[in-house]
């Protein structure tokens, strides 16, 4: 969010398309970045001010009605363009409610065979989703509306690239000449 430079856009709207990461002492914390983005271009912003994981099915679907919740989800509806990184299942790790839950947020995953998360949602090397729409306890839009935006890029830092790359889940991926490299040999 750094190299964004500022100027004004006054039909630009930044909003989360996923609940909040849990990082609230970090500058990654999903709504922060949010945020930081749309004051870079003195832009409007809506946040989703609930987690990235809900375990209850009932309290997910409901929640999403909120109204605090309704205009993140009808704006993240409508996006052209997504940002967002891929991490691993170390990043959930790093989490303590998550670390303590992950087979209730991710029931039926061999937690062995991910290589990756994009969209909140663990992949294995192969670009599969390991997590099917019935057991996806993700507070976001639903997989396949993310899919559908026209322009997904991925801001990469982690060999979690690989399996993205084979399924396709962005139209762009930045990422390190090191991980470029890692890549291509496992390609």
């Amino acid at each position: 969010m750094d190299a964004f430079s500022r100027q004004e856009a006054d039909d630009l709207t930044f909003t989360q398309y996923l609940g909040e990461n849990m990082k609230y002492r970090s500058s990654s914390g999903s709504m922060r970045m949010v945020q930081k983005a749309a004051s870079s271009y003195d832009a409007g912003y809506t946040t989703i001010p609930g987690p990235l994981y809900i375990v209850n099915d009932q309290v997910r679907q409901v929640l999403i009605q909120e109204p605090s919740m309704t205009e993140a989800f009808e704006n993240a509806a409508q996006m052209d363009m997504l940002l967002s990184g891929l991490g691993t299942i170390e990043s959930i790790n790093a989490i303590p409610a998550w670390r303590s839950a992950k087979e209730a947020i991710f029931p039926g995953v061999d937690l062995d065979q991910v290589a990756g998360m994009a969209f909140g949602r663990p992949y294995d090397i192969n670009g599969n989703f390991l997590i099917d729409q019935a057991n996806d306890k993700t507070f976001s839009l639903p997989l396949e509306q993310i899919l559908q935006v026209p322009r997904r890029f991925a801001v990469v830092q982690a060999s979690a690239a690989l399996g993205a790359l084979r399924w396709g889940f962005f139209t762009d991926m930045i990422f390190t000449e090191t991980i470029a490299i890692k890549v291509q040999k496992l390609l």
